[in-house]
């Protein structure tokens, strides 16, 4: 039985599997850090070049400030490159941590836990719920952290551009989380019951393969069949009724973002006919810092999922670790010389989940 989930408990355990690794962990932060900062340069440099190098023809300066925005690029692959590897070995290291510990484990418990528990149902936490949770601890801190400090700078720089048209860009956001997490909540219900649907049938294959002999022996292949086809069939209704939710939830979130286009160049035209204060380099660097804006908000809208995946496949396998193992009863004896003679006298017996097989044997 699965004890009731504590949101902080949980987390302050997840946290403490960072420890080991604080080193991959800062050189992971440090070099998201920089990543997110050099990505404000693009519409920065946009701008200069295009609002002081082009009206003088400044061929010299126009080619040093690319130059420098290659560079940038340049750091930029190499962060992604530290980002990519050394980001998911921390992930690894953690899952590999927890693994060992889950195994540990498994080999104290005593046999009602299998008697219990079907073998497909513990390999999927020894395996996709600690590849989610491996995924958790590499991209959630990364992705919150690049996401925050990319839409701040980019919303601070929108700001330096027209005040006006981002405050219009700024009503717009609320649009976007509402429909997000509207849409993304019937998306998470939808890929909850496709997880279950195929443990089932990951189960019904698990017990057809590991009960062939028995099958053909009684030649139930037609049975077989047909209960593996109800599930699969389930695995089938639901997955189409994923997909559908997914649909819904890219299309209105992308729809959101075509309105942040429109309300740029709507606003922007007006703005620039009744103000002459909004030029060309000026429009074209707040377009390009609106994407700039807008990713890292679905981005941290996505966590959600993410975050909900791991931290829910990390609370089943504190589920398992929190177990007691096997222990002796307090009345076992030592050192016992058993000459043969072993009698049963009002034996009993139950599983847990079912009424008494055995009685006064």
């Amino acid at each position: 039985m699965e004890k009731e989930f504590n949101e902080h408990l949980v987390l302050k355990r997840f946290i403490s599997y960072y420890k080991p690794y604080k080193g991959l962990f800062f050189l992971d932060m440090l070099s998201c850090f920089i990543m997110s900062s050099l990505s404000v340069l693009y519409p920065i440099f946009t701008r200069l070049i295009f609002n002081n190098f082009v009206p003088d023809e400044n061929i010299k300066g126009i080619i040093i400030f690319s130059g420098a925005l290659l560079a940038t690029y340049i750091i930029r692959m190499i962060l992604r490159f530290v980002v990519d590897y050394y980001g998911h070995g921390l992930g690894v290291n953690m899952q590999a941590d927890m693994r060992r510990e889950l195994f540990k484990k498994l080999e104290e418990l005593s046999f009602s836990y299998y008697d219990e528990n079907e073998t497909g149902a513990i390999m999927s936490r020894m395996t996709n719920d600690l590849q989610n949770v491996s995924e958790l601890a590499h991209h959630g801190p990364e992705n919150i952290f690049i996401s925050s400090i990319t839409v701040l700078s980019a919303l601070v720089y929108l700001f330096t551009i027209n005040w006006i048209l981002t405050l219009i860009i700024a009503a717009c956001t609320p649009i976007l989380f509402f429909i997000s997490l509207l849409t993304r909540r019937r998306q998470l219900k939808a890929f909850s019951e496709t997880r279950k649907d195929i443990a089932s049938i990951n189960s019904d294959i698990e017990s057809a393969i590991t009960g062939i002999r028995v099958t053909k022996a009684f030649t139930n292949q037609e049975i077989e069949e047909k209960k593996f086809d109800v599930e699969n069939q389930k695995y089938k209704k639901s997955r189409k009724y994923a997909y559908k939710a997914m649909g819904i939830y890219h299309s209105s979130t992308n729809f959101v973002i075509d309105i942040f286009n429109v309300a740029c160049i709507c606003g922007g035209a007006i703005i620039a006919i009744y103000t002459n204060a909004f030029d060309v380099a000026d429009y074209l660097a707040f377009a390009i810092s609106i994407s700039l804006f807008t990713s890292p908000l679905l981005t941290i809208i996505n966590f959600v999922e993410q975050y909900e995946d791991g931290i829910t496949g990390f609370n089943r396998f504190l589920n398992i670790i929190d177990l007691k193992g096997e222990e002796d009863s307090p009345t076992a004896k030592d050192d016992v010389i058993l000459e043969g003679d072993i009698e049963f006298k009002n034996v009993n017996f139950s599983y847990p989940t079912s009424d008494e097989v055995i009685n006064n044997i």
